[in-house]
C-alpha cells in the first residue's frame, strides 16, 4: 500500500496509533523519547538512490541496503557517513520506540528480525519506514530524488548564510513552548514529536502574522503581497524555498557562501 498523509490522516490528527497489521501497531513517538528518536531516525532517511553510485545498492530495497551496510566500515568510510555501519541496529531500536508493546527479535543465523512473530520483509519494512516518517512528521520524502551534490550545495549555502543566527536547541524550543502555551514541561513531554513541532511552527506563524498586521494597521508599513494568515496549512512547505530560485541566483548564493 502507498502510505501517505491522506491515508493516515484520521490517525495523525488525534495522535492515534496506526494498526498496520494484526501483529504490528505503530505509535507516534512522544517528546519524552525525542533524544533517542533523533539519534535513531537517520537510519531510515538515507537517500541511497541519489547518494550512492553503485548500481547494486541503488537496486536494493531499503532493508537490504541496511543489512548490506551493517558492519560495513569500508562503505561508511568511502561515503563519509559516520554511523552508517550501525544503521541496521539503529533502525531496530527506532522500531522499538514506535512499537513499544511489541516483541522484536533477531532471527538466529541471519540479518532478519521479527515483530510479534511476523518476519519483516523488505516490503513490510518499506511500509513501516514510510509510516514512521509520516506519523512523526519527519522532513524527508522517500520518493524525492535530488542529486546529492546539488543537495549538499543547498545545505552548505543555507548553513553559511545563516551562520550569524544563533541555533536553538531542543531545550530552547521546549522552554519557548512552555512560555507560549502557558503549559508545563511534563505536558510537553507527553506531546507527540509531530504535534510539538506543529505547535512551534504555528506559533511562529501567529507571531509573524500579528507583527505584520500591526504594522499594516498602523499605516506605517505596506506589503506587496497579502499577509499570510497564521491558520494556513503547514503542509507542503519547501525547506529550500529561499534557495530554489533561478539557476543564476542559486549559483550566486552558493558562490557567496563558499567565500
Amino acid at each position: 500500500m502507498n502510505f501517505n498523509k491522506t491515508t493516515l490522516f484520521p490517525y495523525l490528527i488525534y495522535n492515534r496509533p496506526f494498526p498496520y497489521s494484526n501483529s504490528i501497531t505503530l505509535y507516534p513517538v512522544t517528546m519524552n523519547d525525542v533524544v533517542p528518536f533523533e539519534t535513531f531516525s537517520p537510519s531510515i532517511l538515507v537517500p541511497k538512490n541519489s547518494l550512492f553510485h553503485d548500481k547494486k545498492i541503488i537496486r536494493m530495497s531499503y532493508l537490504d541496503f541496511l543489512t548490506y551496510s551493517a558492519g560495513n566500515l569500508a562503505l561508511e568510510e568511502e561515503y563519509k557517513m559516520p554511523g552508517l555501519s550501525e544503521y541496521y541496529l539503529y533502525a531496530i531500536r527506532l522500531l522499538q520506540l514506535c512499537c513499544p508493546e511489541a516483541k522484536i527479535q533477531l532471527i538466529p543465523h541471519s540479518l532478519q528480525f521479527s515483530v510479534n512473530g511476523e518476519t519483516i520483509t523488505p516490503e513490510i519494512f518499506e511500509d513501516i519506514r514510510r509510516i514512521i516518517i509520516i506519523q512523526n512528521d519527519i522532513d524527508f520524502d522517500p520518493d524525492e530524488f535530488i542529486n546529492n551534490d546539488t543537495k549538499q550545495q543547498l545545505l552548505h549555502a543555507q548553513k553559511a548564510l545563516s551562520k550569524d543566527t544563533p541555533r536553538a536547541t531542543i531545550e530552547d524550543y521546549i522552554d519557548s513552548l512552555v512560555i507560549a502555551m502557558n503549559c508545563t514541561e511534563e505536558q510537553i513531554m507527553q506531546m507527540t514529536v509531530r504535534k510539538f513541532w506543529r505547535y512551534i511552527r504555528r506559533y511562529q506563524l501567529h507571531e509573524g502574522y500579528t507583527l505584520a498586521k500591526t504594522g499594516e494597521c498602523s499605516g506605517m508599513v505596506t506589503y506587496k503581497e497579502p499577509i499570510r494568515h497564521w491558520m494556513v496549512s503547514l503542509d507542503h512547505e519547501d525547506k529550500f524555498k529561499d534557495f530554489k530560485t533561478d539557476e543564476n541566483s542559486l549559483r550566486g548564493k552558493i558562490h557567496s557562501a563558499n567565500n
